[in-house]
């Protein structure tokens, strides 16, 4: 994602006030969200138990501009081709109170190894495959924690 009005970081005020009946409009503007940086993020929240939704995105670790094109063009033809290879992250589950009054819960993640195969799942439209590597310590991890792992596994069809 690379324009701050598509970005989850933005959209989900407009869907938080539609879910809670806000009349009201939020003054934020895209760029007060913005991350900071192009990234990859789930193409619709996933939708949750507890919490409403859990929005997902993953940060690069490399410059998305310097990726070598003829790469991502040879992964995105194996894709379409039917090959599925997989992209590696280090993930969290982060839950949070915006404003003392929204829950929202995220999928968050920093891409370890395979910037050109996300780029190129994204470029064939197909949702991409990926390796979630996740610590879960005493508490169930970060905020959200095993509980948010699973919901997020299980509208994907994963298993543990």
């Amino acid at each position: 994602m690379s324009e701050p009005a598509r970005s989850w970081w933005y959209r989900r005020a407009t869907a938080r006030a539609q879910e809670d009946g806000d009349e009201g409009e939020y003054d934020d503007r895209p760029e007060d969200w913005w991350p900071g940086v192009a990234h990859f993020q789930l193409t619709t929240p996933v939708p949750g138990g507890r919490v409403p939704f859990t929005y997902g995105a993953f940060m690069p670790s490399q410059p998305p501009e310097a990726l070598d094109p003829a790469t991502v063009a040879r992964h995105a033809a194996a894709i379409v081709a039917g090959e599925r290879p997989a992209a590696l992250v280090l993930g969290w589950v982060d839950d949070r109170y915006v404003e003392a009054r929204h829950e929202e819960r995220w999928l968050v993640g920093a891409v370890l190894d395979g910037h050109h195969r996300l780029t190129a799942y994204a470029a064939a439209g197909v949702p991409a495959r990926v390796l979630l590597l996740a610590r879960a310590g005493e508490a169930g991890g970060a905020d959200g924690g095993l509980e948010g792992l699973a919901e997020v596994a299980a509208a994907h069809g994963c298993q543990d």
